[in-house]
């Protein structure tokens, strides 16, 4: 490719980019972090497992008929 001129006049320009709808842009967003929310604990202690009660079994029925 030959570059064969310039365009200089900003008022050329200027209708060049209107009319492309290029002249007035909106600003971009500034950035975000993918951090962690604020505020945002993790608990890492044991009590985040089930406890036995979470798995009550009716008493009435044999663990036979929930194991498959």
């Amino acid at each position: 490719m030959r570059l064969i001129s310039f365009i200089e006049d900003p008022e050329v320009i200027k209708k060049i980019l209107k009319h492309l709808g290029l002249w007035l842009l909106k600003p971009k967003p500034p950035p975000r972090a993918n951090g962690p929310p604020v505020g945002h604990h993790i608990d890492y202690a044991d009590t985040q497992f089930p406890s036995y009660d979470d798995y009550n079994v009716d008493p009435e029925y044999p663990i036979d008929t929930y194991v498959l």
